[in-house]
């Protein structure tokens, strides 16, 4: 596991994303991997209640029998964050959910120079959100600042 912290200062080169195929159905996104100048592959996944990230390479497509099949891209030209190929990331924010005596880290704001984008893990789904309003649960979701010192790229 890494800290979303380690991802500031850092160049994203690519991305690669795992969707579930289920018959009759829009395929979901599974896992997200943001490959990143200096750490290599960090795959973003849901865990509990928050988001997950550690470095680890992309698998490759798998059939799930009954349960349908799983497919892998490099670089999808109209996913959120392959416009942001290229950049460095200028900031990592975290995002918390908050009502009443609920308090936890529901995903981070990633900000790069040209803008950014928000990566949640809500109710064990993978959402990644730039402007747009998430509805009901947006008022409820709070970012954090952190502080991370640069990273040198090697």
């Amino acid at each position: 596991m890494i800290k979303a912290e380690d991802l500031a200062d850092r160049r994203l080169l690519q991305v690669t994303t795992s969707w579930h195929h289920y018959p009759e159905s829009e395929p979901s996104l599974l896992h997200m991997w943001l490959h990143m100048d200096g750490l290599g592959p960090v795959r973003f996944h849901t865990a509990g209640d928050g988001l997950a990230l550690e470095i680890d390479q992309p698998h490759g497509p798998y059939d799930m029998d009954e349960y349908g099949r799983t497919t892998v891209e490099d670089d999808p030209r109209d996913f959120p964050t392959s416009p942001f190929v290229g950049e460095q990331v200028l900031s990592v924010r975290e995002i918390r959910y908050r009502d009443g005596s609920l308090d936890f880290a529901v995903g981070i704001t990633v900000q790069f120079p040209s803008g950014s984008i928000r990566i949640l893990n809500l109710a064990d789904e993978l959402v990644l959100a730039h402007d747009q309003h998430l509805g009901p649960v947006e008022v409820h979701l709070h970012e954090v600042a952190t502080h991370a010192a640069p990273h040198p790229s090697p």
